[in-house]
């Protein structure tokens, strides 16, 4: 047949050992020689991506164009360069029947319309899967050998160690440990993740933003009780979505006493007995998010209500936050439950005691007394800044292969959310700069007046940000028919 367009198409995986993979540019170089020296007028497509992924933008515009009759031929160094699944072999060969177009190589040329030369090319993609899984394994028994010595092989470092290049191992960041250790007491003693999260973030520790998942990773996580664990997960690309799933115990690494640890032995062991046994309880009816979702405090315990749906009505669960005792046996909190519509107009009664308190309070203020955020602005912007250096340095430990893709995706989003955040905080700082108190308290009458008026109107979702704008917390206690509410509100 005759060719005269083609499509170079030139792949590294980021795993691929340089010595058997030439570089995208050696990849490069040699096809566009081999092009010109055929007289193909060919366009070029590179990108570093995993042989096993079908998603790879480059390989997807290549294919799309393939679709539309653009190319005669691909041209690249080897079949495996367009992918070593056996799947997507299979589809990428009827994108190329069906289109007229061949397989060019420096040795072969492979048209999938002739049985003999499919049947060679289904050979190559056979062989070539099976030197992927051997390459694989051989990865894998490097990897475990290196861990055994000590050698940390994870891509992120877990919070509260830094890597030391030059020994290649996790060493103990003191200041940021005595926080994992406080983490840890924290949960035996019977606080949910939910709690602790709450209670790190309103005490400032560290600029980072706490949450229940990330306590719950790091409580799960046997880095801290000194051992490394990798390969417990595996991830790949279906229909345009990542997919993560747990891999079979064989191509699993753990390797105890890999370096210092953090936390006790038997502390780690007494935390994960707990999480299992909280994991184990049957799930809760839970709602979505509504008005006073994370909002409701118990009173006797500080733990965080839930909600979930009882005979048809919404209803806040009893408490039964547990208290692990020495002998690890537990007391459980005795705070009731109550129906969401009854909480409501408690809710809605103390409320309005503390918007006449706050109309009387307003009397007594001038329009003199003003208060100026000028430092408190500069202190976050150079919170911004620092994250901002922060991303970069992600950046720069993808391209040095610190980070997976997905690794670096996810710590650079978090620090972006920070930024978002922070830049809030700043432009209301600004708008309210040399605001008198007595302007801002009015401001902030006028929409609890507003809620207070118009809140059953409000979708569930949009009362809940309301409220959550100046109420920090609702203390809830029952004790039998007795209900007492306190409202802790935002300075």
């Amino acid at each position: 047949m005759s060719i005269k367009k083609v499509a170079i198409y030139c792949r590294k995986s980021r795993e691929a050992d340089d010595k058997t993979t030439a570089s995208i540019d050696g990849q490069a170089n040699s096809l566009i020689e081999l092009c010109e020296k055929r007289g193909y007028v060919y366009d070029l497509y590179s990108e570093t991506g995993s042989s096993q992924e079908w998603d790879r933008p480059e390989f997807q515009k290549l294919l799309s164009k393939i679709k539309h009759y653009e190319y005669d031929a691909i041209v690249c160094t080897e079949q495996s360069r367009l992918t070593r699944n056996t799947k997507h072999y299979e589809e990428v060969k009827e994108i190329m029947i069906k289109s007229g177009c061949v397989l060019v190589t420096p040795t072969s040329m492979t048209d999938y319309t002739n049985e003999d030369q499919m049947f060679s090319g289904d050979i190559i993609a056979l062989i070539e899967k099976r030197e992927w899984q051997t390459t694989r394994k051989r990865l894998m028994r490097g990897s475990r050998e290196s861990a055994k010595k000590g050698n940390w092989m994870g891509k992120k470092v877990p919070f509260g160690y830094q890597y030391n290049r030059d020994t290649k191992n996790l060493e103990i960041v003191p200041e940021d440990a005595q926080i994992i250790v406080h983490m840890f007491n924290e949960y035996v003693s019977g606080k949910s993740t939910t709690t602790i999260a709450y209670d790190f973030n309103n005490q400032g520790i560290t600029t980072m933003q706490w949450s229940s998942s990330s306590v719950a990773r790091m409580i799960a996580n046997v880095a801290y009780a000194g051992h490394s664990s990798y390969g417990r997960t595996k991830q790949y690309k279906q229909d345009g979505k990542r997919i993560t799933e747990r891999t079979s115990t064989e191509d699993q690494i753990l390797i105890k006493d890999a370096h210092e640890p953090i936390v006790p032995q038997e502390l780690f062991d007494k935390a994960q007995r707990i999480r299992n046994e909280r994991n184990t309880r049957p799930p809760a009816l839970k709602l979505g998010r509504h008005k006073f979702s994370g909002l409701v405090r118990c009173g006797l315990c500080n733990g965080i209500h839930s909600f979930q749906t009882a005979h048809g009505m919404k209803r806040i669960t009893s408490c039964q936050t547990r208290t692990y005792l020495d002998n690890e046996t537990y007391s459980t909190c005795t705070n009731g439950g109550i129906y969401v519509k009854d909480f409501e107009i408690l809710f809605h009664e103390y409320f309005a005691q503390y918007i006449d308190q706050l109309e009387q309070y307003i009397h007594l203020l001038s329009n003199d007394d003003t208060q100026n955020f000028d430092e408190e602005i500069n202190r976050k912007e150079k919170q911004i800044e620092k994250l901002r250096k922060d991303i970069k340095r992600v950046q720069q430990g993808f391209v040095m292969e610190i980070f997976s893709q997905e690794e670096a995706r996810d710590q650079i989003a978090s620090f972006k959310e920070q930024i978002a955040i922070l830049e809030d905080q700043i432009e209301s700082m600004k708008a309210e700069n040399n605001m008198s108190e007595h302007d801002k308290v009015s401001a902030r009458l006028d929409n609890m007046r507003r809620f207070l008026t118009h809140g059953d109107n409000i979708p569930e979702r949009e009362a809940n940000e309301i409220l959550r704008d100046f109420i920090d917390t609702i203390i809830y206690t029952k004790n039998g028919n007795e209900i007492e509410l306190k409202i802790i509100i935002k300075d």
